[in-house]
């Protein structure tokens, strides 16, 4: 492999604490102080609206340097 390669792949288990670390680091002090935006992660995980076939990371050189995970929503409009 190419040391210039990326990996995306599906997330695992043992990629979450990686992930909400990198995660944290991302928004920390961006839009406030401190960020929540890893714990929202964590909690997402375990809701009915999560869909893990759509829960990817991007690797380079074995380490994961991002992620996206997609959950159902509806959209409603003020005329309904």
């Amino acid at each position: 492999m190419n040391k210039n390669d990326y990996i995306i792949r599906l997330e695992t288990p043992a990629d979450y604490h990686e992930v909400e670390n990198l995660t944290r680091e991302a928004f920390w002090n961006v839009y406030r102080p401190g960020c929540s935006e890893h714990y929202v992660l964590h909690c997402y995980r375990n809701r009915y609206d999560f869909v893990p076939e759509l829960d990817f990371v991007m690797e380079k050189d074995g380490r994961i340097i991002g992620h996206v995970m997609y959950v159902r929503t509806t959209l409603q409009t003020d005329d309904g």
